[in-house]
């Protein structure tokens, strides 16, 4: 996400060109002109050392929402165990990448009371491990990993930009893009000098794409994921 620069022209010297020129009227500044040196960075990116930064798990939250009894109300469910590793340049966050894993194993759905007494039939004793193991859902056991590999990253504010990527789940491989909004940087004591950056991130996908179209629409195609979490800087 490389910033903005800016095209500083003179009013006298457009004036003196259009006249046919002086060869001392400043020439124009362009991108090719401009030099990292000439960017100023966001104050919450100035102090950001550049380098790799893995997922503080302790501080990091992912959910997923799809709507339910045909959009009525949001469904809401978590997953436990995922990890990133992230290499950042604050100066030219464009060129940072971001890899990301989740284990489909790992789903949290809150689900109250004896789910096998409400669903005898039910290959699953709980409902956390249908959503994860069943075929028609995550189906964890052939495919035991999601992942998400950055392929592009393009800056829309400050301190916003657009992640690509390809996302993969049930071995089925699409582009995904992602809003993303950096947070800021801080240095808990525990952690010494290293720094902690905070992200926020979501993006919206249709699971049918995907290969998972059970009670589709009942329970809706779209997906909204959502993420919230902190990356420490590798020792």
């Amino acid at each position: 996400m490389k910033l903005k620069t800016l095209i500083v022209s003179s009013v006298g010297a457009i004036a003196l060109a259009a006249c046919g020129g002086a060869s001392d009227a400043p020439a124009e500044t362009t991108d090719a002109d401009t030099t990292s040196a000439d960017v100023e960075l966001h104050p919450l990116l100035a102090e950001v050392a550049a380098g790799t930064y893995s997922l503080e798990k302790n501080h990091a939250f992912m959910t997923v929402k799809v709507g339910h009894n045909g959009g009525i109300t949001q469904y809401r469910i978590s997953f436990t165990e995922f990890d990133g590793s992230l290499d950042f340049d604050p100066a030219d966050p464009e060129s940072s990448s971001l890899s990301f894993s989740i284990n489909p194993m790992s789903v949290e759905t809150n689900y109250p009371g004896d789910y096998k007494a409400g669903h005898p039939d039910s290959a699953w004793e709980t409902w956390n491990e249908d959503v994860s193991r069943d075929a028609k859902w995550l189906n964890a056991d052939e495919f035991p990993e999601i992942t998400f590999v950055t392929t592009a990253i393009e800056r829309t504010g400050d301190l916003e930009g657009t992640v690509t990527g390809d996302l993969t789940l049930l071995g089925v491989t699409n582009p995904v893009s992602l809003d993303v909004s950096y947070g800021g940087v801080a240095n808990p004591p525990w952690f010494g000098e290293r720094d902690v950056i905070g992200f926020t991130a979501g993006t919206t996908v249709q699971r049918s794409e995907f290969g998972m179209g059970a009670y589709i629409p009942n329970i809706s195609d779209e997906v909204i994921v959502e993420f919230s979490g902190e990356f420490l800087q590798d020792e």
